[in-house]
């Protein structure tokens, strides 16, 4: 019918294409200097028919094939009520994917922070166990691969290949490129009681009590954003909790522990001698014009620290 666009037309076209310089969510613009780009590479791994990693998704251990739908995407959200077995993005983005089989394991280590998409294929998507064993009966059938396709919206290609051959020695390797974690302390292996949100003082009281009467054992509790004054982190609500040091004695003769939490959105507040201190140091985020990067959060207004 029509004849197909030369690469220079395609491009052209491609770059009218909405989205293609500027992407705008909610009130927030963010601009793209270089228009549609984007890196990628693809990798055929015969022999392995199981393929793991990329977290962080709600979907089975092994990565299952994305053909016809959509590739799992590398980006951090905060979503919730997410959807299970779907390959949206969630909290965290590990760009590494293990291959594994009875012969040997090996690791794909894609080393880009931007905006990523993960597509996986497979020769054996479909075929039942049942099927599997009958090409094996017959002596036929395809060596069973998965192909896999990295696709980032801007960076480099920079990708280390962790030859194994085993899950330890991925491991290890992996660990040599990026560092290993400090050990923990303690205290921080045993069970850890986090919800949002226990309201004050006696709720906490409350809520030790009850491990207390059913012999539960319990190391540490967490406080939401609400033991805070107004959503200001590194503080205490003083109608709420008036007597955080007297908690905390009261937990330790219990060697318990408590953690509060602390969001790196300082709330934008004059007032406020954090938010005041963090501006006067320039120690915020910054946008691509210099200055700082503020958002709206649990706070309201809030700056990234």
């Amino acid at each position: 019918c029509c004849p197909l666009p030369q690469p220079a037309e395609a491009d052209a076209e491609a770059a009218e294409e909405p989205g293609s310089w500027e992407e705008t969510f909610k009130t927030h613009t963010d601009s793209k200097p270089n228009g549609p780009t984007s890196v990628g590479l693809d990798f055929s791994l015969p022999g392995f028919e199981h393929v793991y990693g990329i977290p962080e998704h709600a979907d089975s251990l092994r990565l299952r094939t994305t053909e016809g739908g959509d590739p799992y995407r590398l980006y951090n959200l905060d979503v919730f009520q997410y959807e299970l077995y779907n390959p949206m993005a969630l909290y965290g983005s590990v760009p590494l994917l293990l291959a594994h089989s009875a012969r040997s394991t090996l690791g794909i280590f894609w080393l880009n922070a931007a905006e990523t998409w993960v597509d996986v294929s497979s020769n054996t998507a479909g075929k039942t166990l049942f099927g599997k064993l009958l090409d094996y009966m017959q002596g036929g059938g395809e060596t069973p691969q998965t192909d896999v396709r990295w696709m980032s919206e801007s960076g480099v290609i920079d990708v280390f290949l962790l030859l194994g051959p085993t899950p330890a020695a991925v491991a290890g390797q992996y660990a040599a490129l990026t560092g290993t974690q400090a050990l923990p302390p303690l205290f921080a292996l045993g069970y850890h009681q986090s919800r949002w949100n226990y309201h004050d003082e006696e709720d906490v009281a409350a809520v030790e009590r009850g491990f207390e009467e059913h012999a539960i054992p319990c190391d540490v509790l967490w406080l939401d954003i609400e033991h805070a004054d107004g959503k200001r982190y590194f503080t205490w609500d003083p109608s709420k909790f008036p007597q955080p040091r007297a908690m905390l004695e009261r937990l330790a003769a219990k060697k318990r522990k408590m953690v509060s939490i602390v969001d790196p959105h300082i709330k934008v507040d004059s007032a406020y001698r954090v938010h005041s201190e963090l501006r006067a140091r320039g120690f915020y985020v910054k946008t691509k014009d210099g200055g700082d990067y503020e958002g709206w959060c649990w706070p309201g207004e809030g700056a990234e620290g």
